[in-house]
Parts: C-alpha cells; structure tokens; sequence
C-alpha cells in the first residue's frame, strides 16, 4: 500500500469476498452439487439482467451473426460448470486447509517462471512478499502437521 501510494481495493475486495464465500460454504452443510445448484440459481437473475441489458443496448454479441463466437460463449458456461462442481466436490473431500494450499502453487509457479524462463528482474517488494507468504504457508502447514 505504501509503495502503490494508494490501498488496493480489488486485491482487497477479491480476498475478502473469497474468503467469506469459503466460510459460507464450509458452514453449510449441503453437498456440492445441491451447493453449486443453489449458487447457480442465486446468481442466474443477475446474468439474465445483464444479458436484457446488452440486448436493450445493442451490445449483444450473442447472436446468429457470430456464429463461432456464439458456439463459443455457449459452451462457456458448461466448462466453467464443470471445473467448478469438481472444484467444489474436491474441497468437500480433502477440507478447505489442504485446498487451500493449492492456491499457493500456481502463483509460485508462475513467480519461478517469470524469473527463470523470461529472465524477469527480481524486484526487491516482490522478493519479500512472495517470502512472507511462503513463511506463512511453512507455519500453517507445520500447525496441521501437529495436530
């Protein structure tokens, strides 16, 4: 915040409605699919709004005049159907602590890449974020594996 001189209100706003998105669900004790039926069905008058909207505009792109394009945003939302039932059938199997630590490698991963591969400059912030979060990650792992 100090370097950016300003807070930063996405990264703070993704964090915070993840976060309590994973504590509603872990809280409520229904099965993924029956969960992932009730977020869809909570969250479809919103899209259709949004979708009225476009239309009302003429903004859709949604239309036989596209009709790659159109294919394409079809099968959208059956492949982010998909990954996210099995996203949400997983968490329920293995908890949220051990899930949750999956989201460290693909950031850590790309950090590696980034400095090995495209020869990026290793920037001293950088640096010392990506090594306090690893020390997070090291404590809360070592909490789990005492229990």
């Amino acid at each position: 915040m100090i370097k950016l001189g300003e807070v930063p209100w996405i990264g703070i706003t993704v964090a915070v409605t993840f976060s309590l998105y994973g504590l509603i669900r872990k809280k409520v004790k229904v099965s993924s699919d029956i969960g992932l039926l009730v977020e869809t069905l909570l969250i479809s008058p919103i899209a259709i709004c949004l979708f009225i909207y476009l239309v009302k505009h003429n903004s859709n792109i949604f239309s036989v005049n596209e009709p790659v394009l159109s294919f394409y945003l079809f099968w959208a939302g059956l492949m982010t159907l998909i990954p996210l039932f099995w996203y949400t059938k997983g968490f329920s199997l293995i908890g949220i602590g051990p899930a949750s630590m999956i989201f460290f490698l693909t950031p850590t991963a790309q950090f590696f890449l980034g400095l090995y591969y495209f020869n990026e400059p290793l920037i001293l912030d950088k640096l010392i974020s990506f090594i306090f979060i690893w020390i997070a990650v090291i404590i809360y792992l070592n909490e789990l594996r005492k229990e």
